[in-house]
C-alpha cells in the first residue's frame, strides 16, 4: 500500500490527549503507520498541566470535559475513540469509574469507546497474570493511588518531575531502571502507568532481556484502539502486546 492511507475509505481511530502530553501522538503515529493498514489516528487534547489529587488538578480530568472532546472527534466519524491517559487510577473510585466514562463518552457520541485504564485491564486478562508491578514517574501520594488500584506486588517510581512537560523529558536509562526494579521483585507483569512517559521505545527489549510482558500505556491504547477498528495481524518491534495479542 502507499505511503498515504485511501482518506476516502480508510478507518479512523481518536484518542484524546493531556494537552501537555508530548509523548502519545509520535509514538502513536509510529505503531500506526508500522500496521501497515489503512487506519488513521486522529487526536485532540484537553488542558492538563499537572497531575494531583487536590480538586484543581482532579478536575482537568472531568467526565465532561472528556466527553466534549469526544464529541470533537466524533465529527470526524471515527470507528472508535479512546481517552489516552491514567487518570482512574487516582481520581476515581475503581475500574468502574473508567467503565463509566466509556459510557459516558458512547451514549454522547453513538461511537465504541474505552480507555487507557480498560485497555489494561483487557491486556493483563490475555495475559494471564496476577503479581504485577507498576512503573510511574508520580509523586508518593500519586504511587499510593496507583498502588490501591491495582493492589500489585510492587510499585516503583523516579523522583517526580516538576510538570507534565518534564515528564516526557526522562532519560531512557531512568525509565528502565525503574521498570526492571519492578521485574526484580518477582512480578509477573510491569505496568508502564503514564502516557507521557516514553517507554515504549523500550518494551520489547526489555522483555526479551527479563522474560516477562511489560505493558506500556501507550502501546497498549493504541493496542485497543487497532483491535476497535478492526485491524489483524501482527506488528514488530513494539512488544508481547502487539506481537502476539492483535
Amino acid at each position: 500500500m502507499s505511503s498515504l492511507p485511501d482518506l476516502a475509505s480508510c478507518k479512523k481511530v481518536g484518542f484524546i490527549v493531556p494537552s501537555s502530553n508530548t509523548a502519545v501522538e509520535p509514538i502513536t503515529n509510529a505503531i500506526f503507520l508500522a500496521a501497515n493498514a489503512n487506519i488513521i489516528c486522529l487526536f485532540t487534547r484537553i488542558r492538563v498541566t499537572m497531575v494531583g489529587i487536590d480538586k484543581k488538578n482532579t478536575s482537568q480530568f472531568s467526565t465532561h470535559t472528556i466527553v466534549e472532546a469526544a464529541r470533537l472527534l466524533a465529527d470526524a466519524r471515527p470507528d472508535a475513540i479512546l481517552w489516552n491517559g491514567t487518570s482512574g487510577l487516582w481520581i476515581g473510585q475503581g475500574i468502574d469509574t473508567d467503565r463509566a466514562l466509556a459510557k459516558a463518552m458512547r451514549d454522547a457520541t453513538g461511537i465504541p469507546c474505552s480507555t487507557t485504564t480498560l485497555a489494561t485491564c483487557e491486556a493483563l486478562y490475555l495475559f494471564k497474570v496476577q503479581r504485577i508491578g507498576v512503573a510511574v514517574p508520580y509523586t508518593e501520594i500519586l504511587m499510593r493511588k496507583v498502588q490501591d488500584f491495582w493492589k500489585i506486588a510492587a510499585t516503583v517510581g523516579i523522583p517526580p518531575p516538576e510538570s507534565n512537560i518534564a515528564i516526557a523529558k526522562s532519560e531512557l536509562s531512568e525509565i528502565r531502571n525503574v521498570i526492571e526494579s519492578c521485574v526484580g521483585q518477582g512480578c509477573e507483569a510491569v505496568i508502564v502507568a503514564c502516557t507521557n512517559w516514553p517507554a515504549a521505545s523500550l518494551v520489547e527489549d526489555i522483555e526479551e532481556s527479563v522474560g516477562i510482558p511489560i505493558i506500556d500505556s501507550v502501546i497498549v491504547t493504541a493496542w485497543q484502539g487497532l483491535k476497535m477498528a478492526t485491524y489483524q495481524g501482527s506488528i514488530p518491534r513494539w512488544g508481547k502486546l502487539m506481537g502476539e495479542f492483535l
